[in-house]
């Protein structure tokens, strides 16, 4: 029963006592002596590992911050005051149902306007007059 927990953990001593002896080994001469091709390939793997997770996590904390401005802008609407509504536009202003002066001058506008025809004969005699 307790064999097996023992061994591998002579096994992982063992492991880790050769890794730290090739790394220091390594170190010393500048270069790498044991399985360059392979620990290279395995080095870019998880580099583009590292990019991918710290795009990931970018990503993640880019929606964490829209979601957060959603529920602010939303908050912010909720409790914002209602601006009032028009009221309805009535049928006609309240100087036109009265008799007074704006409706006096409104009126005699209308009634004294000059006809197209004669709007273009005072234009003509005033620019004979200017000529």
């Amino acid at each position: 029963m307790l064999l097996l927990p023992g061994s591998l953990l002579a096994a992982a001593a063992v492991v880790l006592t050769v890794a730290l002896l090739v790394v220091h080994t390594e170190q010393k001469h500048g270069q790498r002596s044991f399985w360059p091709q392979l620990r290279g390939w395995l080095d870019r793997r998880c580099d583009s590992l590292a990019m991918q997770m710290r795009q990931l996590v970018r990503v993640i904390v880019v929606s964490c911050m829209y979601v957060v401005h959603q529920l602010r802008a939303g908050l912010a609407r909720a409790i914002a005051p209602q601006p009032r509504k028009p009221r309805k536009q009535r049928d006609k202003l309240q100087f036109e149902k009265t008799n007074n002066h704006l409706s006096d001058m409104h009126d005699h506008k209308s009634d004294s306007a000059l006809t197209p025809a004669q709007k273009k004969k005072l234009r003509n005699q005033k620019l004979e007059e200017r000529f």
